[in-house]
């Protein structure tokens, strides 16, 4: 279901500040001051399909948004926001940007760091971005905070349109399930389009950064592959391997390599009851070929270590 707010029915000198608190209220904390003493009017509209919250806000006059460091800390805030700007100009100033933008651009910002966004007579609909998703299927949407998309780019045609129709959408008159799929939809597009904002080799140091995290997060599972790496972050495994070789090794050498330094950190922590379940709890299965490697690695075996550290107890 849909909310929508206008301040046609209010008396002038509390439209804004009514205006204001509807928008706050629902899209993000900040303060919100008039430009100019003009007489106010605006619009503003939200509701969701499904998981996804959409908005648009529009206003007659000049005003000027901020998210300053103390609304930051006392509404904390972590989310994204897409912005695809309907009519009217503006200057949205983040992360070192400043981006002027007018009718049809597209523009992000990040509710987690400041940012003023002043507006001319704007109408702007807006797509709510949780951070966690986002930053998953879009790695690099942190360094286009304050950006102004690039028109040019492939993806920009369809990320309009399915933004334009989102805000069509009848979620009364449709079955949940393809709610539910066209919200994904828009995500994906979304994500897609943000992506092809940047050049792969600006991505790549972000995407290998990510890739050491989940694998040093999943050392425990014996199924860790080059297959569920690159499927964990939505590229094929021959990039993923390209990736790796960038860095002279290889998705697997780095599995090894880091539950074994995982497996000696616990031996020598005296936290460890006996060699077979360190192993087991790290992804190795077999204890040979764990003991052989770990030999390899580190000139003795794990077997002295969990000795050496029981004498010094």
């Amino acid at each position: 279901m849909t909310e929508n707010f206008t301040t046609d029915s209010l008396d002038n000198r509390h439209r804004f500040d009514a205006w204001r608190e509807a928008v706050c209220s629902r899209l993000i904390k900040a303060q919100a001051r008039q430009t100019y003493n003009d007489d106010f009017s605006g619009s503003f509209s939200y509701g969701s399909l499904g998981d996804v919250h959409i908005a648009t806000h529009s206003s007659q006059t000049s005003l000027l948004w901020q998210r300053t460091t103390d609304c930051i800390r006392h509404h904390p805030n972590h989310d994204y926001y897409l912005g695809l700007v309907g009519s009217g100009t503006g200057t949205l100033s983040q992360n070192g940007h400043c981006s002027t933008v007018t009718g049809g651009d597209v523009v992000i910002y990040d509710a987690a760091n400041p940012f003023d966004f002043a507006m001319e007579k704007m109408t702007i609909n807006i797509i709510h971005l949780p951070r966690g998703i986002m930053e998953k299927q879009a790695p690099a949407i942190s360094l286009l905070a304050g950006k102004c998309f690039d028109l040019t780019r492939p993806g920009i045609t369809s990320l309009k349109q399915m933004v334009t129709e989102a805000y069509l959408y009848n979620t009364e008159q449709e079955k949940p399930f393809l709610t539910e799929q066209f919200a994904n939809t828009l995500f994906s597009i979304i994500a897609v389009s943000i992506n092809l904002q940047k050049s792969d080799d600006e991505l790549k140091p972000d995407l290998y950064r990510r890739i050491l995290d989940y694998l040093r997060q999943h050392l425990d599972d014996p199924q860790l592959s080059i297959a569920t790496l690159a499927n964990a972050h939505h590229v094929s495994p021959r990039t993923l391997s390209r990736l790796f070789a960038a860095h002279n090794t290889t998705p697997m050498n780095v599995v090894w390599q880091e539950r074994l330094l995982a497996c000696r950190k616990v031996l020598v922590s005296g936290q460890a009851r006996n060699i077979t379940q360190v192993a087991l709890d790290h992804g190795f299965s077999d204890m040979s070929h764990f003991s052989l490697a770990f030999r390899k690695a580190f000139g003795c075996s794990p077997s002295s270590l969990l000795k050496a550290e029981r004498r010094m107890m």
